[in-house]
């Protein structure tokens, strides 16, 4: 893939042999890069004897590769050089095989940024790190020696600031990120810090430096340091603070003081304002009340603003800034007119409501352009591209009318013409051309052939797509298109294996095809085995069932499952079919029938109770799962931001018992914010309820809800958050949980993780264990990878009964939510 990146041919490209000879220019420099000595490329092409279409092969003979031999860094006093080097990728690279020390010149740029980095970060703000780069083409090794200057030790301080702390101060500082070169990181600070105050009200603010040049004391390492500190000093004089008193208003008719008012920040101290008084803030008002009287139809009115200030008799560091804001209306100019010239395809009362400014409105100049786009737009959706609108206002001498012209020259009449479509050598067309918005004939939209390209590109079965209109520049009668796709490979094979506290060991494969007859359809076979059972599966996925948006998967299955800590197995086998529709950018809708084949068995090897016989007997159910979800959540991997809501409910009926007969409703909740940078809060709420119908009011207990364990109630062992004198799992029909999780981003890819678990479960079949809620505390640490996170946590009871353990651990691929 990152060879094809460089290239700039794809599969479906018309054949230009012309073409070729770059692309060994291309792929050379891209493995010149990646540190290869000598690299050589051949494009060869032959001819498919069946189609005619040209087969390109590239051939690459990398050859050997530069490698690190060697890494010396000096002018470090600081660092030792064993703790710099462990930041270097090319050092510990050279540690390993030779195989694994390719030298790639970008890497060692990212290092030596790092590097600075550190330095910076420790008070080094004009460190310079230069590499010195040896290159042998015989040999291949690559000796890197890092010259350091670390420059002086800054030691920064505020002085004289009572209004701002130091905490809040120094985020105004640039020097330790991006350095003091030439002093421009502490000029740079000084502008910041200034403009906080002045913001704040603080006009004379001056800021200065203090620099205090020190003699460094013997680093730890025991090398002598001929470098100095410098304890940088910004000496603050904040000067008087400036408040607004009053804001009047004068020669306003045509709104109150009030609605004003409300377009100003400039404004007295308030409950959410401290009532600064800032020039630049006031311009900005003016503009803001200019621009309310301009919407309403007053565009020859002057807005100005005259300020008196006043030392505060009792406190003469704080000036009180009375605002006198004038206005002169001017006549309101309304619109009188409106006429639309020339040939327009529009229906009258079409191109009149397109328009935002009607007669009887204020007369908004600038809104003048905006009606004439609109206009445009809407015609050039009849299928005329080439159109052109003028408009020309006409303003009465007194400025209290104004009529407006818009002119329309329409331009050819252009209709949808073929689509032409290459590189769809196992796609077949018809799945293409119906993603278009616009047939053949059909007047051209811009619009449609955007929705189309969009619909095309979205695709699974496409790696690329390039599109290009043909007949729009020479104004054509037809418009054709040129699609050049590039498709995916179909065939696929996938292996997982893993560990889990609620699957344990697990393998995972499957494999299929994800384009099936080139009809866009995934024909997909899978197995999972792990120590708690199995499951084998064959599905097929159509995201266009019968050409509508609507997608839908049809699977058959067999499965047996062995839950942990419970005293029954359940195996099923059954088929079953969804569909699915978008109904918006958050809303998903979907319809489920399932059958399935049903037998409970024990696993403690107990015999069955005379009574729960019919319990244990095969059975058939069928279920109809509507449902629906929202979400906005920014991220599937590790969303940081945003809601998922699914809400569900089955309608179970057993077709040779009344065991199965029952409505289940489920509420599942999740909500992410992350406040500042590197916290995220995570929230998560479940409800499951299960209401049974007709002649039985006993739910086989292989349906019941069950909670404990990694992917609910933490701390807990699995399923055992409610269980009987024998300490055996309990379920019910109604299971309520709630979880709060902080995860805080610890950088290097590690995220450490708080949490509160809480649950009940309720409505079981015997009287046994507690309706209440039980609850845990814990922690846990994550490693972030781009799959997602693997790590474990553990988990507190916090209401431990006796007999109970103090909590439990926990460990999982992926959130638990």
């Amino acid at each position: 893939k990152e060879i094809r990146n460089v290239m700039t041919i794809i599969t479906g490209d018309v054949c230009v042999p012309e073409k070729f000879p770059a692309q060994t220019e291309y792929v050379n420099a891209l493995f010149s890069a990646e540190g290869y000595i000598r690299p050589e490329v051949d494009i060869l092409t032959e001819t498919d004897p069946e189609d005619g279409h040209c087969i390109v092969t590239v051939d690459i003979r990398k050859g050997p590769f530069y490698f690190v031999e060697a890494v010396t860094i000096d002018g470090n006093t600081t660092f030792s050089g064993a703790r710099l080097k462990l930041r270097l990728g090319d050092w510990r690279s050279s540690l390993l095989f030779r195989s694994a020390a390719r030298f790639v010149h970008k890497e060692l740029t990212r290092d030596i940024k790092n590097l600075r980095q550190l330095y910076r970060e420790k008070g080094y703000a004009e460190v310079t790190i230069d590499p010195v780069i040896e290159k042998d083409p015989e040999t291949g090794a690559v000796r890197i020696h890092i010259r350091i200057s670390e420059g002086p030790h800054y030691q920064v301080a505020f002085s004289g600031n009572e209004a701002f702390w130091d905490f809040t101060l120094k985020k105004d500082l640039v020097l330790l990120n991006e350095g003091n070169q030439s002093g421009f990181g502490i000029r740079k600070s000084i502008r910041n810090i200034e403009k906080r105050y002045r913001a704040k009200g603080f006009l004379d603010v001056r800021v200065t430096v203090k620099d205090l040049p020190e003699p460094s004391k013997t680093p730890p390492n025991g090398q002598p340091n001929q470098q100095t500190n410098r304890r940088i000093t910004f000496v603050i004089d904040e000067g008087p603070h400036y408040l607004v008193k009053t804001v009047t208003i004068d020669g306003n008719t045509a709104f109150d003081d009030e609605k004003i008012k409300k377009q100003m920040l400039t404004a007295p101290p308030g409950f959410f304002a401290g009532g600064p008084y800032v020039p630049e803030t006031l311009s900005d008002d003016m503009r803001a009340i200019s621009a309310l009287y301009m919407e309403s139809g007053f565009g020859n009115t002057e807005v100005d603003y005259a300020v008196s200030q006043e030392p505060l008799p009792d406190d003469p560091e704080i000036i009180e800034v009375t605002v006198n804001v004038s206005v002169n209306e001017g006549p309101q100019t309304m619109t009188r007119g409106i006429s639309i010239e020339g040939s327009v395809p529009l229906d009258a009362e079409i191109a009149a409501d397109t328009l935002s400014m009607t007669p009887g409105t204020p007369f908004q100049p600038y809104m003048i352009t905006a009606d004439r786009d609109a206009l445009a737009a809407r015609i050039s959706e009849k299928g005329y591209p080439h159109v052109t609108v003028d408009a020309e206002p006409l303003i009465s001498p007194d400025h209290t009318s104004a009529d407006i012209t818009y002119t329309v020259d329409p331009g050819p009449l252009v209709q949808m013409g073929d689509v032409t479509i290459t590189g769809n050598f196992k796609t077949r067309e018809h799945i293409l051309t119906r993603e278009m918005e616009l047939l053949p004939g059909d007047p051209f939209s811009l619009s449609k052939i955007l929705a189309s390209q969009r619909n095309i590109r979205n695709l699974a079965v496409l790696n690329s797509v390039r599109f290009e209109t043909t007949g729009l520049e020479e104004k054509a009668d037809h418009a054709g298109m040129l699609m050049q796709i590039e498709e995916r490979k179909p065939y696929f094979a996938e292996l997982a294996a893993g560990y889990d506290t609620r699957r344990l060991f697990y393998i995972s494969t499957a494999a299929g095809n994800s384009n099936l007859l080139g009809l866009n359809k995934e024909l997909r076979a899978a197995l999972e085995w792990s120590q708690i059972g199995y499951r084998a599966e064959l599905g097929l996925t159509e995201p266009r069932f019968f050409g509508t948006r609507i997608a839908s998967r049809t699977n058959v299955y067999t499965e047996k499952v062995e839950e942990l800590n419970i005293a029954f197995g359940v195996r099923t086998s059954g088929a079953s079919t969804g569909f699915s529709r978008r109904l918006t950018d958050h809303l998903t809708a979907s319809l489920n029938f399932q059958f399935e084949y049903r037998e409970q068995y024990r696993t403690d090897g107990q015999p069955i109770p005379e009574d729960e016989t019919e319990l244990y007997n095969p059975r058939s159910i069928l279920v109809t799962t509507p449902s629906l979800v929202y979400n906005s959540t920014d991220s599937f991997v590790r969303p940081t931001r945003g809601a998922r809501i699914t809400v569900s409910t089955d309608a179970s009926k057993g077709l040779k018992n009344s065991l199965d007969d029952f409505f289940k409703y489920r509420l599942d909740t999740r909500y992410y914010y992350t406040p500042v940078n590197r916290l995220t809060l995570a929230v998560h709420g479940r409800f499951g309820y299960i209401d049974p119908f007709g002649s039985r009011s006993r739910i086989p207990e292989d349906q019941l809800f069950f909670l404990g364990g990694i992917a609910n109630v933490r701390g807990f062992s699995e399923n055992r958050l409610r269980f009987d004198a024998d300490n055996d799992p309990v379920g019910g029909r109604t299971a309520i949980l709630g979880s709060a999780e902080a995860r805080f981003d610890m950088g290097m890819n590690f995220e450490l993780a708080v949490f509160y678990d809480t649950g009940a479960v309720q409505d079981p079949l015997t009287d046994a264990g507690s309706d209440g809620f039980r609850s845990s505390a814990g922690i846990g640490l994550r490693y972030i990878t781009p799959i997602g996170p693997i790590g474990g946590m553990y988990g507190w009871k916090l209401d431990r009964k006796p007999g109970e353990s103090s909590g439990a651990f926990h460990f999982a691929i992926g959130y638990t939510f």
